[in-house]
């Protein structure tokens, strides 16, 4: 009986992540949005599947008083393979395919930054044209007269600097990160660094985040290396502190750090710690004014008439009313979905430690304000945007799992007494992770990627001057049209929706060689989301085939 003490709490827990998954598919359909396909496809699966391995690892549990310690090399064994993983992921796993406009962006900006300019010049045919482009999530122009994308540059410097290695390396510095503040926390438990790698390796979302370029990798490194700082409790490390809150508040997008830090920074106010109190807050108030400048100083640098009127979008007071008008009515059934695909992708003890530390965060300053934390930025982004998109788990708390397993580890602390059946359930779930969840976690990444970087390939061979791409002819097929910041790239990619007369004309004047891209080569995007080739591509086609011959060019038709 006292074997099935350990695993009842954890089978309880996952059996009422199941039973959710299970009602919000019922009143959540897989059409309504991607975050409810994944919900379908993907995080019910992994929940069910959590819940074989949780029983199967419970099974004639043998208890262990003696404390779990690591061997002197299981940190540079488990950084190591950390970064294997990530990086021979990206090209196994993830075809090397940067598949989101996120993805895409930060390798846009990294090359600009590369040739060593902030923005990059288009040539003026594209000025008044450069939406057939594709400047999704690029700063709004009246007259374009060069791109950048609208995001803080920092991790498309990382990416700049480090290249395919980024996504890689910051996952690794973040667990390195997170075992230096576990050793700050609890200076004397060596068993507690170790519970840290086996939450922090075992996690799906670390993992096959850590195989793309998106800035949350920057997010959980930096925000650990922050915290381990902070905790050093001296002027040195505060300084240092700030430094790093300056990149990690330019990463991406200037919210996602200061939530994290606000709650613990309350801290040194609750211990009247006024010197620290007046040098954070001279600091971000510093840090928050000249990230708040540059979006602007970008904008004056991409607009080529000096005379226009700043738009909607470009600063961020106005960018945030945008985002909460367009917020849409499916708040609760998307951040729900985002919840609990965050818990699916996480490892299988991950949420019922969690819960124990939560419960417990009354008992310590510390743990109440990493609570907070997550707290906030559970309802910041449910108010601002709650539907994520793509990403693997939940990717707008990514920059926080360290605080979650931090909490997890108070748990661990709280759950003392029954400390002999959970050592060898973690091992178990952890190994049982790696060997079973991990893997299937991994089919589902390349399944969703695999046929965007296919059609993108294709793309790539065909021998043409342009190729028109229409972005309704199949989910997110707006997102194939990638162009290098100098067009040097053949084809070059343009969306048929940004398509105009002048721009055709144009085009057409050097007996250009035109392709529209048809059904076929989107078919496997089709067949991914279970949708039947419509023929939409080709009728549109049909219409802008006239139109561009009409003009003088050369047409061709990939059907």
């Amino acid at each position: 009986m006292k074997q099935q003490l350990a695993l009842r709490g954890a089978v309880e827990r996952q059996v009422m992540l199941l039973f959710t998954a299970v009602a919000l598919t019922l009143v959540f359909p897989a059409q309504a949005s991607l975050t409810a396909m994944f919900l379908h496809r993907q995080d019910i699966i992994l929940v069910a599947l959590g819940l074989m391995l949780l029983a199967l690892c419970g099974w004639r549990l043998t208890p262990r008083s003696a404390p779990l310690v690591g061997h002197r090399l299981l940190l540079p064994g488990a950084l190591l393979s950390l970064f294997i993983i990530c990086l021979v992921g990206h090209y196994l796993v993830l075809c090397g395919y940067d598949m989101s406009r996120d993805e895409q962006m930060a390798s846009f900006d990294a090359a600009v930054f590369r040739s060593g300019h902030l923005v990059y010049s288009l040539a003026a045919i594209w000025r008044d044209s450069a939406d057939a482009l594709n400047t999704t999530f690029m700063y709004p122009a009246e007259m374009r007269g060069a791109w950048i994308s609208a995001y803080l540059p920092g991790n498309a410097v990382l990416h700049a600097l480090i290249g395919s290695l980024t996504g890689p390396l910051l996952a690794s510095v973040g667990l390195f990160a997170l075992w230096g503040c576990v050793r700050r926390i609890w200076p004397d438990d060596r068993e507690l660094p170790l519970v840290a790698i086996a939450l922090y390796v075992g996690s799906g979302q670390i993992l096959m985040t850590g195989m793309t370029s998106y800035a949350m990798n920057g997010h959980l490194a930096l925000n650990m290396v922050w915290l381990w700082l902070f905790l050093g409790n001296d002027r040195r490390s505060d300084m240092l502190a700030l430094v790093v809150g300056f990149c990690a508040t330019g990463l991406h997008q200037p919210l996602m750090h200061p939530m994290f830090v606000a709650p613990i920074l309350c801290l040194c106010m609750l211990n009247r710690q006024w010197h620290r109190v007046a040098l954070y807050g001279i600091g971000y108030a510093m840090i928050g004014a000249f990230w708040l400048w540059w979006p602007e100083r970008m904008w004056e640098l991409v607009q080529a008439n000096p005379h226009a009127v700043q738009p909607e979008g470009v600063d961020y007071i106005s960018r945030l009313i945008q985002t909460v008008r367009d917020g849409g009515s499916a708040r609760v059934p998307n951040m729900m979905a985002n919840l609990l695909r965050f818990a699916a992708w996480q490892h299988l003890l991950f949420l019922p430690l969690l819960i124990f530390g939560i419960r417990g965060s009354r008992g310590g300053q510390l743990i109440a304000a990493l609570t907070a934390g997550l707290g906030l930025t559970i309802l910041v982004m449910f108010a601002i945007l709650a539907y994520q998109g793509h990403g693997f788990g939940y990717r707008y708390l990514h920059g926080l799992i360290g605080n979650c397993i931090l909490i997890a580890l108070f748990g661990w602390k709280r759950i003392s007494a029954r400390l002999g059946q959970w050592r060898p359930l973690l091992i178990r779930t952890s190994l049982a992770g790696l060997a079973v969840l991990l893997p299937v976690q991994a089919l589902m990444a390349h399944e969703f990627y695999a046929p965007f970087a296919r059609a993108s390939a294709r793309i790539d061979t065909i021998d043409a001057d342009y190729v028109v791409i229409d972005p309704e002819s199949a989910p997110f097929a707006q997102d194939i049209v990638i162009n290098r910041p100098d067009l040097s790239n053949r084809p070059i990619r343009l969306d048929s929706t940004g398509l105009t007369p002048q721009l055709i004309a144009r085009l057409c004047l050097s007996d250009a060689r035109v392709v529209l891209v048809g059904d076929k080569p989107l078919a496997d995007i089709y067949g991914y989301f279970g949708l039947p080739t419509g023929g939409l591509a080709t009728k549109h086609n049909a219409v802008l085939a006239k139109i561009f011959v009409k003009a003088g060019c050369r047409v061709g038709e990939i059907r």
